[in-house]
């Protein structure tokens, strides 16, 4: 056992040997078109990170012919610094944006939570006002002959071109299920915060 796995690691480096040998005598007999490949395929390699670069908005960084003029190293400069400045200005910018958007979301929660609160209170007294009624009709009824039949909770919805009329003895329950939906439909599609980076 000892013997095959000597063989088999002196077979492994010797195809090693091999490898490094045929790759350097390859790299001293590459002929001009060899070269050629080979400078093109850096030139992608470089393409493809100056396209990496740009996705994160920087320039592009400058060669030696440039930088050895005094003049148009100065006017590389002087771009590279206003370009800084147009940075850091859209920075701010996206800041203050940021900042009303966060006193902005605060006001809208307030007042959805004003909306969802007159709304369950407008239902409370809905319901109590449909409490009193109730109770009203079984005091009356208890009082005249049996042959009157008591009030029934009457619910009417009409829906036209002209609007929603709705008009319940429960009416605190629709009130209380419109409130709860606009409070959902807000939870779901306004509050969520998302992720922009």
């Amino acid at each position: 056992m000892k013997t095959r796995s000597m063989k088999a690691v002196a077979g492994f480096a010797l195809c090693l040997g091999a490898g490094a040998l045929l790759s350097a005598q390859a790299e001293t007999d590459q002929t001009a078109m060899d070269k050629a490949i080979a400078k093109a395929a850096a030139t992608t390699a470089t393409t493809a990170d100056r396209a990496a670069e740009q996705r994160i908005a920087l320039p592009e960084t400058p060669t030696d012919v440039i930088l050895g003029d005094t003049a148009t190293k100065q006017k590389y400069l002087e771009a590279m610094q206003r370009y800084y400045e147009y940075r850091a200005s859209g920075y701010a910018y996206r800041s203050r944006v940021f900042e009303w958007q966060l006193l902005s979301s605060r006001v809208i929660f307030l007042v959805v939570l004003a909306l969802v609160g007159a709304g369950m209170y407008f239902a409370a007294v809905q319901f109590h006002a449909a409490l009193v009624g109730v109770r009203a009709s079984k005091k009356g009824a208890a009082a005249q002959t049996a042959t009157v039949p008591a009030l029934p909770l009457a619910t009417q919805l009409e829906v036209s071109a002209k609007g929603v009329v709705v008009n319940s003895s429960v009416l605190g329950i629709v009130i209380l299920a419109l409130s709860l939906a606009f409070f959902y439909l807000y939870l779901v599609y306004v509050y969520p915060i998302v992720n922009v980076f």
